[in-house]
């Protein structure tokens, strides 16, 4: 408990207004007076296990091991200090427990939950206690691993003598403080060596795989260690709910919460030998090691399923792409599999951030999907990961998403999705040209930006250099960023497509529950759609300048400033667009002026900050997409003035590295006045 006030006098104080939530929980003003009190004097008084003492003498760790016990008095103190505030809880799955009573001192053990609060080891030692006589046995012989921290507090530490624990160190702790590096590794092994020991006598193993609390409530990656105390043993999976409602990180006061205990099946991970296997009941199921790729990886993410099962979808954190998200479905936790007759074989060219967030979308449909990507090493990576390691490397991909170097996936598909950046556009299609020309799959283009050379938008390279038709041409873009769309936060895209029967067709997997898919406003409008996407990179990058430099000269929020000429930069835009090809009604839509707004106000926009950077007199090393797309645009059209003057301006600003006050000064002139 790092994040708490290290003074006692002062948690003690805080402590002491509990006695308002004790009451509200049923307790009369006297009983929650004499409960908080005895809560205080244990704490001062409960000496910390003899473990802890390892740290100022190593060489009695040996002596004292890493083994502490539970304390029955502390444990029937503490069961009547948390019954009135968990008194909200449920208890589901119960009827799974019978199943561990049948091989209880039979086979191994191990409990394991996704981890919320400090609270979690008693929460869910007392919900199971108290679920019936068979979870009393199972509570019996629970023992917890618990990291070095967690015993240091008062205020954490009688909930660790409500059962055993086994002492281990974090990376972090070991990371923090590397002189005792050594020892910690020591410490750990001993405590594995201890685990196999106690499991083997009948103790229950009880562990959190992510490692550490998750401070959002999502899931976080499973901890590699973990592996080696799941491995060949029965994994009895515990979800949690409501926990870190109970005992927030950054109080001392316990609020009553609403938060349930789900009891998962008991399933066998990995094998069992002869002997031991005579012992398992038929309705164990088993998880198998697989007969190729990474084995210890691969068990991981399945124990994060077992308990991602029993979770609402946004608790799935790391793991939410595995489940469905198809409208349908939303409320279930069903996974994504390979479909045995797809709708369409996507295949999307490039690997990118948009590509990835683009492939998990239409994972949730019927398809499968292939992220071409020439780059063989990666997609090797990649798959044995089961994920996109450069881009978004915390992110589960579900099954019916790969990654190739195989040029056939583009033979193959029923839809290609072009997902290359466009300053990699050549690197990628040159060698590939000659396939997607030969493919009749339509080309649909996610990715907005005008190419380097200055000759346009990707689908006029496509069309003018290799030679693809115009009418295969299909644009989906919106307000939405890709890191948002990974995270399954609600957003929407519009499509425009040269051959309109294809709007439907698109809709049809470009939607799900939390991604609404529309025509464009004008449906044919290909090149519109995605000039708006091009665009507006390049008018957030300027409005980040505006917004920069009037915090810098005036202080304090500037809304105002940048509301008042949004309209303005706005009418500029369309402009500029029409001008480049698109239709003016166009621009009204998502990839328009939603976009527009999302680039010039979005607390995440690049453009924006790096608007922001040259307004404060730096130069940024990572140029933005708006840097780039300024350039081309150079390349494209007369940027001038007196027509365009916010285009005008930032390029005098950027390329030609004029002061800024004259030409905010200039721009100003121009902009503010109402005409």
């Amino acid at each position: 408990m790092v994040e708490k006030e290290s003074s006692v006098g002062k948690w003690q104080k805080e402590f002491f207004e509990n006695i308002h939530n004790f009451i509200k929980s049923g307790l009369s003003q006297e009983e929650a007076r004499q409960i908080l009190e005895k809560f205080l004097h244990l704490s001062s008084t409960t000496p910390r296990p003899a473990v802890m003492n390892v740290f100022k003498d190593p060489d009695s760790l040996d002596v004292v091991g890493v083994h502490t016990e539970k304390n029955y008095e502390t444990r029937e103190f503490m069961m009547r200090f948390l019954t009135p505030i968990m008194k909200n809880f449920k208890v589901e799955g119960v009827e799974n427990l019978e199943i561990v009573d049948k091989i209880m001192g039979k086979l191994p053990i191990t409990l394991i939950s996704n981890h919320l609060s400090h609270l979690d080891g008693p929460a869910i030692f007392q919900l199971l206690y108290n679920s019936s006589p068979i979870g009393k046995k199972i509570g019996d012989q629970m023992i917890f691993i618990a990291g070095r921290l967690a015993f240091e507090p008062d205020f954490t530490r009688l909930g660790l003598y409500m059962f055993d624990s086994l002492l281990v160190c974090s990376k972090k702790d070991m990371a923090d403080n590397p002189s005792l590096s050594d020892l910690m590794t020591k410490i750990n092994m001993r405590a594995f060596r201890t685990s196999q020991k106690l499991q083997s006598e009948g103790k229950i193993l009880s562990i959190f795989p992510e490692g550490t609390r998750s401070r959002t409530g999502r899931l976080m990656p499973f901890v590699e260690t973990v592996y080696h105390y799941v491995a060949n043993k029965i994994v009895l999976p515990i979800s949690l709910e409501g926990t870190d409602k109970i005992l927030p990180t950054s109080s001392f006061l316990f609020t009553p919460a609403k938060g349930k205990l789900i009891i998962g099946k008991p399933v066998l991970v990995g094998d069992l030998n002869r002997k031991l296997k005579e012992f398992l009941p038929p309705e164990i199921d088993q998880l198998a090691f697989p007969k190729t790729g990474d084995k210890k990886q691969f068990l991981i993410d399945n124990l994060a399923l077992l308990i991602g099962s029993h979770l609402s979808q946004h608790k799935h954190g790391t793991y939410r792409n595995l489940y469905t998200g198809d409208e349908y479905s939303l409320r279930k936790n069903v996974l994504i599999k390979v479909p045995s007759e797809p709708l369409e074989k996507v295949t999307i060219i490039g690997s990118s951030n948009m590509s990835v967030a683009v492939g998990t979308l239409l994972s949730n449909k019927e398809v499968t999907v292939k992220i071409y990507n020439p780059d063989t090493e990666m997609v090797e990576k990649c798959n044995e990961a089961k994920r996109d390691i450069e881009h978004y490397p915390l992110f589960k991909l579900p099954p019916n998403i790969r990654f190739t170097s195989d040029e056939a996936a583009i033979e193959e598909a029923t839809l290609l999705v072009q997902g290359t950046n466009p300053w990699m556009l050549h690197d990628v299609y040159t060698p590939i040209a000659e396939k997607v020309r030969a493919s009749s799959a339509p080309i649909v283009h996610i990715i907005k930006g005008f190419t380097p050379e200055g000759k346009g938008l990707i689908p006029d390279e496509l069309i003018d250099r290799y030679n693809i038709p115009s009418e295969r041409m299909i644009a989906v873009a919106g307000a939405g960023y890709p890191d948002q769309i990974m995270e399954r936060k609600i957003s929407g895209f519009e499509i425009a497509a040269t051959d309109k029967e294809n709007i439907k067709r698109i809709m049809k997997i470009f939607s799900t529950g939390y991604i609404f898919s529309r025509p464009a406003i004008v449906e044919t409008d290909v090149r519109g759609v995605l000039l708006g996407g091009a665009l507006k990179s390049v008018y957030a990058l300027a409005m980040g300048v505006v917004e920069g430099y009037f915090r810098e000269n005036l202080g304090g929020n500037v809304d105002n400033t940048l509301f008042h000429l949004s309209n303005r930069f706005f009418r500029e835009m369309v402009s500029v667009g029409v001008e480049l090809g698109g239709k003016p009604e166009t621009f009204q839509g998502l990839s328009g002026l939603t976009d527009f707004m999302l680039a010039c106000f979005g607390s995440d926009n690049r453009d924006r900050k790096y608007g922001n950077e040259i307004a404060n007199g730096e130069e940024p090393e990572r140029k933005s997409r708006g840097y780039y797309s300024l350039l081309a645009l150079s390349k494209m059209l007369e940027i001038n003035f007196d027509k365009t003057p916010i285009l005008g301006a930032t390029y005098a600003l950027v390329f030609e590295h004029k002061p800024m006050e004259g030409v905010v000064e200039q721009v100003l002139k121009k902009l503010t006045r109402i005409y």
